[in-house]
């Protein structure tokens, strides 16, 4: 089969890894460059515990998604020679006020009951366990997972190319190609690419793309902001969270700080709102982080849906594949994106609310 994926992003990317590997013909078509957009402005924080409000479809999906990444890391490195910097890595997620303690006790308690083994601990407790952290009520303790994302983007696209696939960057889609109810293609500047199939994984341009075909898709942008950080010495042992807020220290030394979450349409660039609500974020939950030089600030526009799942499935319109909505989650949920996609394609689409 032949397929065309829209967007070099990872979830483009992991779909034409897998794709291509399952035999059928892919195109990938990336406007600018491979993570040049939310991809690359990731903290690769994969916390399916930490962050999971409540049991349900979000959470599975997540569980699901970072269950494939051992196997995925492993096979990435073997074929390109990339090292993911895939590391299982326990996250701290901090109750920085009472009301967030209540909270947090009752995540611990429902993930208990699941048969899961999070750590409850006192503020007392967790400065013995983070000796650089600041004043909090108290915190508790995830088993979880980390990947540097521009990495893995750029491993999941050589392995493709290796496997055959065509991937094209500075290639844009124009519009897609669409004949009495089916998209048969993808129009580019160099004129129409034909395709049994196309997969719409561009983000939050994926709208405007789908429109042409028809299509209207319910996903809007949201823009994040992180910062880098280089500390004058090692502060952290885990990744730490509160609420959307996070702090990842890297395999290289250097601890990036995010993410804010604004309604900005397509306004891309960082803020000095954004910057001052990261590094006090980052000052109290380490105040040692006050030394730190700011090595980078950066943002990028994610593809919101309107509810927490992605969007993900056959369209309305025959041949046209949905594989976007993933907002700040693209990372963990692109393993299991692609395997969703490579099942539709042979047969077996699978409803996210039922994983």
């Amino acid at each position: 089969m032949k397929v065309i994926v829209v967007g070099g992003g990872v979830i483009g990317c992991a779909v034409a890894d897998r794709l291509q590997r399952d035999g059928h013909q892919v195109t990938l078509l990336e406007r600018d460059r491979v993570a040049a957009h939310a991809s690359g402005a990731a903290a690769g924080l994969l916390a399916p515990y930490s962050e999971a409000d409540e049991p349900g479809p979000f959470h599975r999906l997540s569980v699901q998604s970072l269950a494939l990444f051992d196997d995925l890391a492993a096979r990435l490195e073997r074929d390109t020679g990339v090292d993911v910097e895939f590391r299982r890595q326990e996250t701290l997620r901090l109750a920085l006020d009472d009301a967030a303690l209540e909270t947090l006790v009752k995540r611990v308690e429902w993930q208990t009951a699941a048969g899961l083994r999070p750590r409850l601990l006192t503020a007392e407790q967790a400065g013995a366990e983070e000796p650089e952290l600041g004043e909090v009520a108290g915190a508790a303790v995830f088993p979880e997972a980390q990947v540097t994302p521009p990495r893995l983007v750029h491993a999941l696209a050589r392995a493709a190319a290796a496997a055959g696939a065509d991937v094209r960057e500075g290639a844009p889609a124009m519009s897609l190609v669409e004949r009495s109810g089916r998209v048969e293609g993808v129009r580019t500047f160099a004129g129409i690419e034909p395709a049994d199939v196309v997969v719409l994984a561009a983000g939050p341009w994926s709208p405007q793309l789908a429109l042409t075909a028809g299509v209207d898709l319910p996903v809007r942008p949201r823009r994040g902001q992180l910062v880098a950080l280089e500390p004058p010495r090692g502060l952290l042992r885990r990744m730490i969270t509160a609420g959307h807020l996070y702090l990842v220290p890297k395999p290289a030394g250097e601890i990036i700080c995010g993410s804010t979450e604004e309604e900005a349409a397509f306004e891309a660039h960082a803020t000095v709102g954004g910057a001052k609500l990261l590094l006090e974020f980052a000052m109290r939950a380490v105040p040692a982080l006050k030394d730190s030089r700011v090595d980078r600030l950066w943002a990028a526009l994610r593809p919101a849906p309107p509810g927490r799942l992605p969007i993900v499935g056959p369209s309305e319109r025959e041949g046209l594949v949905l594989a976007t909505g993933h907002n700040r989650n693209g990372i963990i949920h692109a393993p299991l994106t692609a395997e969703i996609v490579a099942r539709g394609l042979a047969g077996d689409w699978q409803d996210l609310e039922r994983l």
